[in-house]
């Protein structure tokens, strides 16, 4: 990563509520890095940045322009992310995989009673959006906001947990998406390791957005384990939704990037391709949508969250590179994800979530 970029590697503050449909862009470079507090060491580094943000802004531009003619659901916009280049945009995600790991229970909920609709938003239990930084630690954000808010579901009060907890202490010994920290895990390991070591306040553990040893720390929340969703089962994370809580979900987030509001489609590619590479919390949906929280920031999307369509949740795509995502030494050739962006794939939650 070249030195000098503001990552803003741990802005817990809460989001505006605002889900307008604007057209953000900026005139010029400068503009940009004069609005979101960019500063570069020197001008070979500004030149680089410039050609980034050129390039992001176009895809941006070719977004809009879709959106305007009714051909998308969804607009695009900058964010602080305009000027990353490819490998540390790839660092906001993270890889992630599944495994032989404990406490896995199916769970077998039927639908017919769900409510049209639930917001988990609305009723106090989802913390402020987070920002990973340019570590590939979604995992361990997607992790910790879903302990947070099972807590929150349970005691009836919000505490803000330390993902920096997983990303010092949660080992990954069968490169589960990765090989622990900044490189990458899994929510299930995380979770594994709250029920036997506990997560730490973020106050007591303050994200560092790098890795780090594992220190002695002061738990704050334990829990039992976690309980895992049939895979592609739309109505598996309806019901998880209506029922239990929020629920860690493994997407294909690259076509994200340049999100900024309505209805997302068109994170698998249209030849049926999907390489799921990030971890984030789903915390609703609708009746034409799910409803999604991210790690990057509460300027990008809708105030930190994207709206995933329904419409391809009986759909399967093929993700090719288990390796990068959901999968655990000896790596598949391939698997089947289901959802928009494979959201429906690998959905899991912790259980007996309690202070320690």
């Amino acid at each position: 990563m070249l030195s000098g970029l503001h990552l803003g590697v741990a802005a817990f503050a809460p989001a505006p509520a605002n889900t307008t449909t604007t057209f953000e862009t900026f005139e010029t470079f400068e503009t940009f890095a004069r609005d979101f507090g960019k500063h570069y060491p020197s001008d070979a580094e500004r030149e680089l940045r410039h050609a980034y943000f050129d390039a992001f802004q176009a895809r941006v531009n070719a977004q809009n322009e879709k959106f305007r003619k009714g051909e998308s659901t969804w607009w695009a916009g900058l964010s602080k992310i305009a000027d990353y280049s490819d490998a540390e945009r790839a660092m906001l995600r993270g890889r992630r995989g599944d495994g032989p790991l404990t406490q896995v229970a199916s769970l077998s909920f039927s639908p017919a009673a769900n409510p049209s609709a639930v917001d988990w938003r609305a009723k106090g239990v989802v913390t402020p959006v987070k920002d990973q930084g340019g570590c590939g630690s979604c995992w361990a954000f997607a992790s910790t906001e879903t302990v947070e808010s099972h807590y929150a579901i349970g005691a009836g009060k919000q505490l803000i947990l330390a993902p920096q907890t997983y990303v010092n202490c949660a080992k990954n010994p069968t490169d589960c998406g990765g090989t622990g920290g900044c490189q990458g895990s899994i929510p299930e390991l995380a979770f594994n390791y709250t029920s036997k070591q506990g997560i730490a306040l973020e106050t007591d553990l303050p994200y560092l957005g790098r890795d780090h040893a594992c220190t002695p720390y002061t738990p704050a929340v334990t829990c039992d384990g976690y309980k895992k969703l049939r895979a592609n089962d739309a109505s598996a994370l309806e019901t998880a939704l209506a029922q239990v809580g929020p629920v860690a979900v493994n997407v294909a987030a690259e076509p994200w990037e340049i999100y900024r509001g309505g209805i997302f489609e068109g994170g698998c590619k249209k030849g049926g391709d999907c390489d799921l590479d990030h971890v984030v919390q789903a915390v609703g949906y609708a009746a034409g949508y799910w409803i999604v929280r991210n790690s990057w920031g509460a300027d990008w999307g809708e105030d930190g969250f994207i709206r995933l369509t329904r419409t391809n949740d009986a759909k399967l795509f093929t993700d090719k590179k288990p390796a990068d995502g959901v999968a655990c030494k000896p790596f598949p050739k391939d698997e089947l994800v289901g959802g928009e962006s494979g959201v429906l794939f690998d959905m899991s939650f912790p259980i007996g979530v309690k202070a320690a």
